[in-house]
């Protein structure tokens, strides 16, 4: 492959990798408001629900055979995970300001990396390592004024961070096999009952007025996994996850925009730190690639 192809394919997989970041960041603000209306685990129900819907037209479009897999138990192991993450993480975004929840949420790439590393035999280079620790210790530079007590909130963003982890690994294996548009579908279908089922225990019915702002948190949230798999398609579990510390940032920014949540230097000078890592990565990606198809074509 010629390496300009690759170099622009490494540009792409950090650019579906920030997409994704930022559109999820973006539901976030719309499940916070929700939550002063409706129970965060109802969001997560209707959320999951309409974001299936969402992907119907590919069915209809493709036919039932866009659900072929010979990997079904993965798909189920991978909802599962998820649907324990974002139930975990809706809850989470109503007991902690969104810079605080989006920072403790950046131990997460480490968990990836390192079960990518063990898990699919993925190679990571000290440099990248290097990079990970410097984005995580961006992450501590903000969350420490803040937090002095661990609470609830941060329990949960704790089990989230596990359960979004183990999902991100069965998504990397999937998205070999299976298309994304394959992946979210299951993804969603899978997590459907198990989300209905917590939201049973606090069921109330939504106002018609809720509705459109529940749709429009299920759209972002197959658009944001839809994202992810494109991203996971051009480059590895490691490479990509500094990306994800963007998600502070947009957290930083639109706690401040819709919520008064002004943020400090601290969270600034983390800010830089996890930029300069998401930098690095991505240009080390770029030239791992390149020396790849450098060697493939000698």
């Amino acid at each position: 492959m010629p390496s300009k192809l690759v170099s622009l394919q490494g540009f792409s997989a950090v650019l579906w990798a920030a997409a994704s970041s930022g559109i999820l960041a973006i539901m976030w603000v719309f499940v916070r408001q929700m939550a002063d209306r409706l129970h965060p685990l109802e969001i997560t129900f209707f959320g999951t629900f309409f974001g299936f819907l969402f992907f119907l037209p590919s069915v209809l479009k493709y036919g039932i055979g866009i659900f072929k897999t010979a990997r079904l138990h993965h798909h189920f192991y991978r909802g599962c995970f998820n649907g324990v993450a974002i139930l975990s993480w809706f809850t989470a975004l109503t007991l902690l300001t969104l810079a605080d929840a989006a920072a403790l949420n950046l131990i997460a790439p480490l968990c990836v990396s390192v079960g990518a590393v063990i898990v699919l035999k993925e190679h990571m280079g000290p440099r990248r390592w290097f990079a990970l620790v410097l984005g995580a210790a961006g992450a501590l530079v903000i969350i420490r004024p803040g937090f002095e007590d661990v609470g609830l909130g941060v329990w949960l963003v704790l089990i989230t961070v596990l359960a979004s982890a183990a999902q991100r690994l069965f998504a990397k294996s999937l998205i070999a096999a299976d298309s994304s548009t394959t992946c979210v579908l299951y993804l969603t279908l899978m997590m459907i009952p198990i989300t209905l089922l917590a939201a049973s225990f606090v069921w109330t019915w939504p106002a018609l007025e809720d509705y459109p702002w529940l749709i429009l948190i299920g759209a972002l949230l197959s658009i944001a996994h839809f994202a992810l798999m494109r991203s996971l398609r051009l480059a590895d579990v490691s490479a990509l996850e500094p990306v994800n510390f963007t998600r502070l940032i947009w957290g930083a920014g639109l706690g401040y925009l819709f919520f008064a949540e002004v943020p400090d230097s601290y969270t600034w000078i983390g800010g830089f730190m996890i930029i300069s890592a998401t930098s690095y990565v991505a240009h080390r990606e770029a030239q791992l690639r390149r020396k790849i198809a450098k060697e493939a074509g000698a």
